[in-house]
């Protein structure tokens, strides 16, 4: 019988590094450090450059698209809560431009803006001059 031969190598993923033993073809010490380097290519495969920018122009147009809904049915400068626009899946961390005023600080997605109001109540308001997507 001919035995094969197994060599201690050092395992592939980058947080590791332990020895191990096994197959010739076999790169991490563990199926845990192996779904680990997984997530972790995932994670970095998924916020490349391009993509990161195709996401973050998805969450502009979302947010776009529903200021105008809700602008459009209710008519011009409604006001609506906080709590309707997050259930909509409006995400108020992304803007295109923020504009200051004395009447408060307003944040638009192309056209459309919104301005938070006392006890959570959000604003929205049209801007023509701007361009729209």
């Amino acid at each position: 019988m001919q035995q094969l031969r197994e060599t201690q190598r050092l395992c592939s993923y980058q947080y590791c590094g332990n020895p191990f033993d096994g197959r010739s073809d076999k790169i991490f010490c563990s199926d845990q450090c192996r779904n680990r380097a997984r997530r972790d290519q995932l994670k970095q495969d998924r916020w490349n450059a391009p993509l990161f920018f195709t996401k973050i122009n998805d969450i502009l147009r979302k947010n776009h698209t529903i200021l105008e809904k809700l602008y459009k049915q209710k008519g011009d400068s409604i006001v609506v809560t906080g709590y309707l626009l997050r259930e909509s899946g409006f995400n108020f961390e992304f803007n295109t431009r923020i504009l200051k005023t004395t009447k408060g600080t307003y944040r638009f997605c192309f056209n459309y803006g919104w301005v938070e109001l006392e006890n959570s109540d959000i604003l929205i308001v049209k801007n023509d001059k701007m361009v729209a997507i």
